[in-house]
Order: C-alpha cells, then structure tokens, then sequence
C-alpha cells in the first residue's frame, strides 16, 4: 500500500422514492423534502439522511469497525463524548468530525474528512399524492369482534433518478489536533489529558496517617474519621464522604463531596475581594468504581496536601483518560490503533492523534457507498444502489464532478451527458478512474484513464 492516500471525489445516480420525508401537512399528509431549482421543484435527500443512511450501512457491514461512538448531553447539548472516544477508537468520530463544547464558547472543533452533498432528483416533482389506510388490520379487529374504523392519511410520493456526491479528505482522515492548557500526565499505563480546567474541592480537617508503611489520608468529622488513599491522580475514598446523585436529562450518576467535609473559607475570601458571590460549577465526579466501603475514581492532577492548613485539595474537570498507553519516544505515546503526540506551544500543549487504520475505514466507506446503502423511509426500504458512478483521485477534495453530471431521456433512452466536461477538470491527479454504469445509460465518453477495474482505482489511490 502506498504511503500517501489521495484525496477522492465520486459521484453516483441511483433510483429512489421519498427517502427523506419532512413534516406533515394538514395533519394527515406526509410530505417530502422539496427544493425549486431553476424554476423547477425537485425532492432531495438531506446531507443528514445521507450520513445516517451511511453510517447505519457501515455498522451493519463492519459491527466491530463502525460502532456509534459514545455520546454526552453536558453544556445543555447532545454531542460525542470526547473522554470516552476520539478518532482512533471511533470511526463515526474519525469520519464525520465533530464540535465539542466545553463551557461558554469554548470548544474543541473538527472538520468532517467525508463531505456529502443533498441528493436532488434528476426530475421533477409532479405532486404525486397517494392516499393509505390501516384497511388489514381493520379487517382482522374486525373479525375479532372489535369495533374499529380505518384510519386514513395521505403521502406525496416521487421516484426519481438522484444525483449524490461525497468527497474524502485524506489529509484530514485518521488525524486530529487538540490544544490544551496543561500538559498530559501519564499515570503508569493511563494518559490523562485534562480538557477542561478542574474544579478544586478543598477537603478540611485532613491528617496525613501511615499504616504498614503506606501513606494514607484521614478525613475527620467530630469523632469520626473516613480513609482516603491516593496513587497518583488515582483516588480510593470511604462512600460517606460523597453523595451519589443523578443528572435528570442524562440520567447518568455522578458523585459530589458532602459540603461538611469541605474548607469553604478560600472560597469565601475570594468572594470579598471580588465583591460578590461568584456561581461556580459544583465539583462533580462523572466516572467511578463503586466497592463495599469505597469509591474509586481519576482526579485531573495530582492531590495537594496542606500540612499546615490540615487541608487535601482534590482537582477534576473534563479529563480523558486513555487507557494501556506506552510511552514509546520523549511525549510519543501508542495505544489501540494509534498514536498520539504532544507538542509545547508557547503556553499550551498541541495533542496530535494518528490512526494506523485510515485506510481501512476509507476502503469501508468506498466500498459500501459502491455496493449501496441501507435505507428506510416510513417503513419502506428503499435503493441508495448506484447505477452510475464515477470516482477519483483529486489534489482538492471538491466534488469536481457533481455540477456536470445528468441525465438526459430521450424516446425512452437514458444518457448520462456532462462527463467529457468532468475529465477535464484539473484537480484529478489519478491515472485510473473508476467508472461503473448499467446498459440502461448510454455514455459517449473515451478516456484511457476510464476503468472499471475497482481494485485498480484503488490501488491508484493509495488503498491497495
């Protein structure tokens, strides 16, 4: 396999019929998603349709390449979990980019490598309606003896030729960059990346305490006294000094310190100089082991003891912590499909994630896009299945081939027009593009570069 994967582009017409339904209409019509092109109305598949149509194919195909990656309701929106996925444990995530936020306008943004245009129908809409109702199930209530009446409603329907582009951006595919504030830690075999800020949850009335020659804390409370051990960022507390509680849009348990144990005079102080009471987040802990007598959970740092003060200060935030991580070269680290750099950049840290296995999941969602999609439409399984398609390497990712292509009729007979116009475009840089059609098109084209050797186009750009 070549070292270098190009940037592809390809475009396909497949047959369809009301993929993409909208909203409804005087409260029984089911209508379709229409666009006025030039004057002309035409149904189209949303570029979202369009990826979960892709996805959905993908995971079924390939169950153990594609899973839906995690996802997170935090800062009031459903998002991909950032501290339990990224792009190399997650094709969904390495495929389709993604937008993270952290609080306020801070986030952590990536560009989707795999860009999909609308699939707009080659002809247009005719107002077709059909109307449907419930008549065999009435029939059977009725032979039961139950007193029912059909519930009628109405559908527009169009079957059409549409013409549907993507482009991968093998640049972008397989890498990811983040910057962050403080340097990743690794914690044996545990690289702990802290995205957010932490919280500090300053513990009072803490005695350092040693026991068969293993340090520990306790935590009092009157007469009273809760252990507490710490390796590293890694922490083992008695239950009593947490409270357990659920997050009600997520539903998700999280942990919170009881506010006795808690030195509030710091906080306290600050609020004066500030010259107002200052809401801040409650210090939450997301991700625990529940023992008997113990939680275990990971910090963002390190405790920091106060002996003076009798005071343990813990730190969490937003941390992702990546498991069975080697550190293979000075801040070089592999884990799973990867590997990960860091990089100092004035005063932030540049994480850069690589996967060994772009080319896998390119070569998946080629040759699934080639084989067709998996797609259901008001309980009607319908034919993402191209019957033409027409795919290179390109220098820019731009679906250089989408504007030219269509389909003309004409006495019953279909020709594709527009590809003399496609080969001429100089962004293709390969010298084998793959082009597959169905004796239904007629195509007055001839290009030595034109194949329809699949294994060849691949091996031109880079895959094979």
């Amino acid at each position: 396999m070549s070292n270098t994967i190009k940037n592809i582009t390809l475009t396909i017409i497949f047959e369809g019929s009301a993929l993409n339904r909208d909203e409804k209409m005087g409260g029984n019509i089911l209508s379709i998603k229409k666009l006025n092109v030039n004057g002309e109305t035409k149904s189209f598949l949303s570029k979202v349709a369009i990826r979960h149509y892709l996805f959905e194919t993908l995971h079924r195909a390939f169950p153990q390449d594609w899973k839906p990656a995690e996802l997170t309701t935090g800062q009031n929106v459903i998002q991909f979990d950032l501290t339990r996925d990224d792009i190399i444990t997650s094709a969904e995530i390495d495929a389709f980019g993604y937008m993270y936020t952290i609080s306020g306008e801070s986030s952590i943004t990536r560009k989707a490598p795999v860009g999909i245009t609308k699939a707009i129908s080659i002809y247009n809409y005719q107002q077709d309606l059909a109307f449907y109702a419930n008549h065999e199930l009435v029939k059977r209530a009725n032979e039961k003896g139950l007193n029912t009446n059909p519930n009628p409603y109405n559908k527009e329907e169009h079957t059409s030729l549409y013409k549907l582009s993507c482009t991968i951006d093998s640049e972008i595919f397989g890498t990811d960059r983040w910057i962050i504030k403080q340097q990743p830690v690794l914690n044996v075999d545990k690289l702990i990346i802290e995205i957010e800020k932490p919280q500090k949850a300053p513990l009072k009335n803490v005695d350092l305490a040693n026991e068969d020659d293993k340090e520990f804390y306790l935590v009092n409370e009157g007469n009273k006294k809760y252990r507490l051990y710490v390796d590293g960022c890694i922490i083992t507390a008695e239950k009593m000094l947490f409270t357990k509680k659920k997050d009600k849009k997520s539903n998700n348990e999280y942990l919170t310190i009881k506010s006795s144990f808690l030195d509030k005079s710091e906080k306290d102080e600050q609020e004066l100089l500030e010259g107002k009471k200052k809401k801040e987040k409650e210090f939450s802990i997301l991700n625990f082991e529940e023992m008997e007598e113990f939680y275990r959970f990971t910090l963002s740092r390190e405790p920091k003891y106060d002996s003076s003060k009798k005071q343990l200060i813990l730190e969490t935030g937003i941390v992702k912590i990546i498991e069975n991580t080697n550190e293979t070269n000075a801040n070089e680290y592999e884990y799973s499909n990867g590997k990960l750099k860091i990089e100092k950049i004035n005063d932030s840290f540049l994480v850069t994630f690589l996967s060994k296995i772009k080319d896998i999941r390119i070569k998946q969602i080629l040759d699934t896009i080639k084989n067709g999609l998996y797609a259901q439409s008001s309980g009607e399984v319908n034919t993402i299945v191209p019957l033409f398609m027409i795919a290179s390497g390109v220098r820019v990712p731009s679906p250089i081939f989408h504007p030219y292509i269509d389909v003309r009729k004409e006495n019953y007979h279909f020709e594709i027009i527009g590809l003399k116009d496609c080969l001429r475009n100089e962004w293709i840089n390969s010298d084998k593009i793959f082009l597959m059609n169905i004796k239904k098109f007629k195509i007055n084209v001839s290009d030595n570069r034109l194949t329809n050797d699949w294994n060849e186009f691949l091996k031109d750009i880079g895959l094979i």
